[in-house]
């Protein structure tokens, strides 16, 4: 086979539109499609042609200078832009905040793809900025391979993005209903719309790494910490090709304590029992596909959330006042069913994301309080 020719014009941009059965060319027809979440300012829709073609521009700006600084900017060599064999942009997932696409580059010897996060309107172009700081402080601070690492920001009239490590084979997951009576299993959604159930064996595990991603980048001092963060955003991706499966966090869209008070911060005590029951209730909660009726994880998935805390929290009170794990079990177990039950509520009211989980988490703090004690009880700490 003869080599193939680099790429040396805008044009070589190759666009495309993941309809959830494919990739779809950008065409005459796809172009004029609307995004459904997303709107340009003054309430008109945004389209795919526009979407596509304002990030096209941004990257094709004054010879491709934005690709250059990219690829500069790369934790291991790569090659030079004027190497590539084909580029692609694609449009993958639109939300509230953002519409993700993927950006290609293919090379003779390698292929690299990264996330191009991009925002229309003044609100989520704040967010945007917020986020990619966040993203760039958290990395300095933590050195931890769990988020994306954000290389290069742009704008343009009218749109922002920033361009950050995609992880490969990584996919979105949820809660999907079984059986009536059978808690949910987790499906995970991989591409072009197929969604394969995760084993059994495997859900432990998963819980464990999010558990412990989650624990790792807290502040010892301020109990800062990554939120708000939703599994029903698809927040957390997998790839459960690996053994153990491996788990990434996509986003942090805040970083703050959450105590309702802040003297709390100074009793490490109180600080981490907030912090170990939040993580406790918040993991357990999800939407059914990411999109459905709210959806509760079944007390199998506790083992696994007591194990990552544990894995993490050893870490992370190293050369720090932060109380052993097990004094923070032991302060659990000596609180009353009462007391443990309005803590927690506590708890969920300050760490509240939606309004709509109110009613649905209240209803099942008393069992997962009760699951809980159960849990610590069999865990060997």
């Amino acid at each position: 086979m003869g080599k193939k020719k680099a790429v040396c014009a805008a044009t070589a941009i190759q666009c495309f539109v993941n309809t959830g059965s494919g990739l779809a060319p950008l065409d005459s027809g796809s172009e004029k499609q609307s995004i459904s979440s997303q709107e340009l300012p003054g309430g008109s829709g945004l389209t795919y042609g526009q979407y596509l073609h304002a990030v096209t521009d941004i990257l094709c700006d004054n010879s491709f200078t934005v690709l250059k600084e990219l690829l500069e900017k790369q934790p291991k060599p790569v090659g030079k832009l004027e190497t590539a064999t084909s580029i692609d942009l694609i449009a993958e997932k639109h939300g509230a905040l953002y519409s993700v696409s993927r950006l290609v580059l293919r090379f003779p010897d390698d292929t690299i793809e990264f996330a191009v996060n991009c925002a229309f309107s003044p609100e989520q172009q704040a967010f945007l900025q917020v986020e990619t700081g966040l993203l760039g402080d958290l990395g300095k601070k933590f050195d931890l391979p769990y988020l994306p690492l954000p290389f290069i920001s742009a704008k343009a009239p009218g749109i922002s993005l920033f361009i950050a490590q995609w992880f490969k084979n990584h996919h979105e997951f949820h809660l999907s209903a079984q059986d009536c009576g059978t808690p949910p299993a987790i499906k995970i959604w991989k591409d072009f719309g197929k969604a394969q159930t995760l084993i059994a064996a495997q859900v432990p595990e998963l819980y464990a790494q999010a558990s412990k991603i989650l624990t790792s980048y807290l502040d010892p001092d301020s109990f800062s910490q990554i939120y708000p963060w939703h599994n029903a955003a698809g927040d957390f991706i997998i790839d459960d090709s690996q053994s153990p499966v491996s788990l990434k966090l996509i986003t942090a869209r805040g970083y703050r304590p959450l105590l309702s008070r802040q003297a709390d911060s100074m009793d490490k005590m109180v600080g981490s029992l907030h912090f170990f029951v939040n993580l406790c209730l918040r993991l357990r909660l999800d939407r059914l596909d990411g999109v459905g009726e709210p959806a509760w994880a079944g007390p199998n998935c506790l083992p696994g959330i007591l194990r990552g805390f544990r894995q993490a929290w050893e870490t992370l009170r190293k050369d720090t006042n932060l109380p052993k794990v097990e004094e923070i079990f032991s302060l659990f177990h000596a609180l009353s069913p009462v007391e443990r039950l309005a803590f927690a509520e506590a708890v969920a009211s300050d760490g509240m994301v939606e309004a709509d989980e109110s009613d649905f988490l209240s209803a099942r703090l008393p069992g997962c309080m009760d699951e809980l004690a159960d849990a610590l009880k069999v865990y060997n700490f």
